[in-house]
């Protein structure tokens, strides 16, 4: 007898006696009491959390061995999130629980016994195969394996732009409405951002990139910047005492009174805790004058710590929106993904993560309201790419640092109701998770796409999803069963 926590077995470090549990979870019904009638009206019921009660031994050659045994086990079952639970039994299935209550331990010389408590505030059982159903037409009849209802997650591959997207369910009220629809007569399409320049970093000729940046924080202009292997690195960053190395710029087609600028990036400094560097992009108006960065820097010494910065302004007077290392100290270290900058009148828009399989990971967000009209004014007319080193500190290899791609967008003051936006461009991927809430376009957190009517449903058994328009995406559905 034996389970699995958080993908380790307990085989590692102690043998399991018992393991008691319910046959069903709690079950508590809701009840409506009406005056001057007996009794109540029945309103439906349901689980409450489950328990898992494990009954343990340890056994060591020495105490000594038994207290190390002892904190090893507590790290290991100590979890700030919900972690997958497994019955070796039960294969195929998990649930998600934490540890729970006392802990207490009894202890006789090298032997140790005691009882671990699991609660699951999800009572039900998810299987561990994943299922995908390809959703080929409007209407799509599904058979849901499992015993109890399952959350889905559907994935949109988007054809052509949309400003409308809707699908529904069994149910009456099963229906998910992303955006909104356009009333031919009355109302156009328009998109809420125009892309005006995209750079995949394949070559420094040909996109207009001119050699030799005039002006960097702290710092002085050196060195080479070239493409290798579709990215933008440095081949030297020249000498000096200060912050060096080199900086490109580029002219945008037209000035911007509102944009969004996005840049991929890879920065790892890692490899010696002794590294410093920085990685950077500066915001230039007609003149030159730094409107606004934003940036990667290890600035440490003796420990390797990635600190993320954002500022409105020049370096003497700007505003820092952003600095800071994220949640903890090395959230940010070994990056690759995605740090961006949106400025819409007074406001700024602040964004970084990294990006794991897809997914947007570690994100950081803020907003800046520049309510002094000190920064905004300056229209964007350049952008300025740098990466550099300081002193003689080492640095990290050209594959460990540099820019991936880059895209900046002309944003739109749209004429609501006249004008309705668009939500997603052919080649956009659109993920609707019905289990977590979330809502990601490209990978990113999109909730503000879906409409206040929507409600993110349950399937179960024999069902059906209906897409409209369905000939403007390619779909998917997956889901783990689920069992009571």
């Amino acid at each position: 007898m034996a389970f699995l926590f958080n993908g380790i077995s307990s085989d590692n470090y102690f043998v399991v006696e018992k393991i008691e549990r319910d046959l069903l979870p709690p079950i508590s019904h809701i009840l409506t009491e009406i005056p001057n009638k007996n009794g109540a009206i029945h309103q439906g019921s349901k689980l409450g959390v489950r328990e898992f009660n494990v009954t343990i031994r340890m056994r060591e050659d020495s105490v000594e061995d038994l207290n190390t045994k002892i904190r090893t086990v507590a790290s290991w079952l100590r979890q700030k999130e919900a972690k997958p639970f497994e019955l070796v039994k039960e294969e195929g299935l998990y649930y998600m629980a934490y540890l729970s209550g006392d802990t207490k331990l009894t202890e006789i010389v090298t032997v140790g016994k005691g009882v671990l408590t699991f609660i699951c505030p999800d009572p039900i059982a998810f299987n561990k195969v994943e299922n995908l159903v390809p959703l080929l037409n409007e209407v799509n009849q599904l058979n849901i394996e499992g015993t109890a209802e399952t959350f889905p997650t559907l994935k949109f591959t988007v054809k052509r732009d949309i400003t409308f997207l809707s699908y529904i369910g069994e149910g009456e009220k099963d229906v998910v409405v992303l955006g909104k629809a356009v009333e031919e007569d009355t109302q156009t399409a328009k998109p809420k951002e125009e892309l005006i320049f995209d750079d995949d970093m394949e070559s420094l000729t040909g996109f207009g990139w001119s050699v030799g940046g005039t002006q960097v924080d702290g710092g002085v202009p050196t060195g080479t910047m070239i493409a290798s292997n579709q990215t933008f690195t440095y081949s030297d960053i020249g000498t000096g005492d200060k912050w060096h190395g080199p900086a490109i710029k580029k002219g945008l087609s037209e000035t911007l009174d509102d944009w969004k600028v996005e840049c991929w990036l890879k920065f790892d400094a890692t490899k010696d805790p002794k590294m410093i560097a920085r990685a950077e992009l500066y915001c230039l108006d007609v003149n030159g004058v730094v409107i606004a960065k934003f940036a990667l820097k290890d600035m440490y010494r003796d420990t390797a710590n990635t600190v993320v910065e954002f500022r409105a302004g020049d370096l003497n007077k700007g505003q820092y929106i952003i600095k800071s290392w994220g949640s903890k100290r090395g959230v940010y270290n070994d990056f690759w993904g995605l740090i961006s900058l949106k400025q819409v009148g007074k406001a700024y828009e602040c964004y970084v993560t990294k990006i794991v399989n897809g997914k947007h990971t570690t994100r950081m967000f803020k907003r800046y309201y520049d309510v002094k009209d000190q920064y905004h004014t300056n229209k964007l007319a350049q952008i300025q790419l740098h990466i550099a080193g300081t002193g003689t500190s080492p640095m990290p290899a050209n594959d460990r640092i540099n820019f991936d791609r880059l895209k900046v967008w002309k944003v739109n003051t749209l004429n609501e109701p006249e004008e309705v936006p668009i939500i997603a461009r052919a080649g956009d991927v659109i993920e609707v998770n019905h289990y977590t809430k979330e809502i990601l376009i490209n990978g990113e957190p999109s909730k503000q796409i879906l409409d206040p009517v929507s409600k993110l449903f349950p399937i179960q058994g024999d069902s059906a999803i209906t897409i409209y328009p369905s000939d403007a995406v390619t779909a998917d559905l997956s889901y783990k069963s689920r069992w009571e």
